[in-house]
């Protein structure tokens, strides 16, 4: 846990404070269960990135990107991935009523990265909208509330979006995107306002990603160190409004998502238990105004909400259009799970690495998963050295007949059963002489129940040359691909705690 004191550091949480006992011992966990990504893999998802930046490009025909620089790390990192993936980006320096020295951190990033910089005060043009609205609510411009200060921060942030707009036509190229997946989160974005056509950095945490990525991409300190604001006249600031600090946001967000993919039906009232964190009234507090947050702004990150026609999948006719016919390559659904997310091409590089640490290699046996887990392993640098090789198992026959798994077993119990996944994991590194470490799943991936079993459940099977094989239950909810991701980033936390 090498980085854990440099998380604390570049989050800024060391100057806010230590963290409660409850945060504390949760991040120690979560670093060590690679959820906070150490900086050598932060290099590769940068790396991941700007290749798809670069992808996007290439294969949409659109090299031009325009974002306003508002003086904040987010806009900054945005535009130096866009940069180093040999986009043109133009940044603009849009203040309304605002803080000189946000638009003038705004226009240093842009020197420091080398953009085009525009500068455009809207302080009037804002202020007239308002005048003008004021004629259908006479207090909007008059009154000093927090929903009347939320009314004219949108204000503020759709007016600079059609600015945005105007320039990314004038230009022939696209509006970037700014926001990261703490802000997605906490609702720190304006509908019609902040949402651009592509987002780079919106999978990147605000507490430890984000200002990471700025150091290493060459944006000034002076902007990855400042505080956190929304930049529209709401608020104090972001973590005053959330009622946390990011880093105690992003490891709630963690901590609740591992809960709910263990026990999809727990209630919000449930969770603090749940984590264990009833104990610690710092984390109580915080979790909950967590919760409240994402409770009031769901509603955004479905937006627009799409009643579905009752006979008939439209939209998704649509998207096979768009996806085999139009989609750049880089986006298509079918690079969605041999492409892996960051954060499981992480893991699989951690399990690969820690293997061959230990000069040992691992056989995979494979059904709901059908072989993609091995394809995880074999994705990482140095995987031939350690990868023995896998067995995909999708029907029943072939657990019986290659991995040898008791017929009886599977008429009697079904194959989502413990001892089948434990079968499984004992066949594969008998017949794989040379494998130490076996990492055995079945399970029911949907998006139907099957045999009486509900979507969701899965058995993941661990076992090490010369020992037993530990079964691990787990619920997983989602799509069919969102169980398959979420039981592939298990095996592989599994498989690293089993190393350990």
């Amino acid at each position: 846990m090498q980085h854990l004191d440099e998380i604390l550091e570049l989050s800024r949480q060391t100057s806010r404070g230590p963290l409660s006992r409850w945060f504390d011992a949760r991040l120690r966990e979560q670093v060590e269960s690679g959820q906070f990504l150490p900086p050598a893999d932060l290099r590769a998802v940068g790396e991941r990135l700007i290749k798809q930046l670069v992808g996007y490009r290439e294969q949409a025909g659109v090299s031009t990107a325009v974002l306003g620089m508002s003086g904040g790390v987010d806009s900054a990192v945005t535009a130096a991935l866009l940069k180093e993936a040999g986009w043109r980006v133009v940044g603009y320096n849009l203040p309304i009523e605002q803080d000189p020295t946000e638009t003038d951190r705004g226009a240093e990033a842009c020197r420091a990265l080398g953009l085009e910089n525009l500068h455009l005060d809207l302080s009037q043009q804002y202020r007239d909208v308002v005048a003008g609205l004021g004629s259908l609510d006479k207090e909007l411009p008059a009154t000093d509330t927090e929903p009347l200060r939320t009314r004219r921060g949108n204000i503020r942030a759709r007016l600079r979006m059609v600015t945005l707009y105007d320039q990314a036509h004038r230009w022939g190229g696209l509006v970037a995107s700014t926001d990261n997946f703490s802000e997605l989160g906490a609702g720190f974005w304006t509908l019609h306002g902040d949402v651009g056509d592509l987002a780079p950095v919106q999978s990147l945490l605000k507490s430890w990603e984000i200002p990471w990525m700025a150091r290493e991409y060459g944006v000034p300190e002076r902007t990855w160190r400042a505080n956190p604001t929304d930049g529209l006249g709401i608020g104090e600031g972001d973590e005053a409004q959330i009622g946390a600090t990011y880093l105690e946001w992003d490891i709630a967000v963690f901590a609740v998502v591992d809960a709910l993919r263990q026990n999809p039906s727990l209630s919000a009232e449930e969770l603090p238990q749940v984590l264990g964190a009833d104990d610690d009234q710092v984390a109580v507090r915080t979790i909950g105004a967590v919760l409240r947050r994402l409770r009031m702004t769901w509603f955004k990150r479905m937006n627009p909400v799409v009643l579905e026609h009752p006979r008939a999948d439209r939209l998704g006719m649509l998207n096979l259009i768009d996806d085999r016919l139009f989609r750049p390559a880089v986006l298509r659904d079918d690079h969605a799970l041999t492409s892996f997310s960051g954060e499981i091409a992480a893991l699989g590089q951690r399990l690969a690495h820690a293997l061959a640490e230990k000069d040992m290699r691992v056989v995979t046996a494979e059904s709901c998963t059908a072989g993609l887990l091995g394809a995880c392993v074999a994705a990482a640098p140095g995987s031939s050295s350690v990868l023995e090789g896998s067995f995909v198992t999708y029907r029943p026959s072939m657990k019986i007949d290659a991995l040898g798994v008791s017929s009886a077993l599977i008429r009697n119990r079904t194959v989502y059963d413990p001892d089948v996944a434990r079968a499984m994991a004992e066949g594969a590194l008998q017949r794989a002489k040379a494998a130490e470490l076996a990492i055995a799943i079945t399970g029911v991936a949907g998006p139907e129940p099957d045999q009486g079993k509900p979507v969701g459940l899965v058995y993941i099977a661990t076992l090490l040359a010369g020992g037993t094989a530990e079964v691990t239950e787990c619920h997983f909810g989602g799509q069919p691909k969102e169980i398959v991701a979420a039981t592939i980033r298990k095996a592989l936390h599994l498989s690293l705690a089993a190393l350990a």
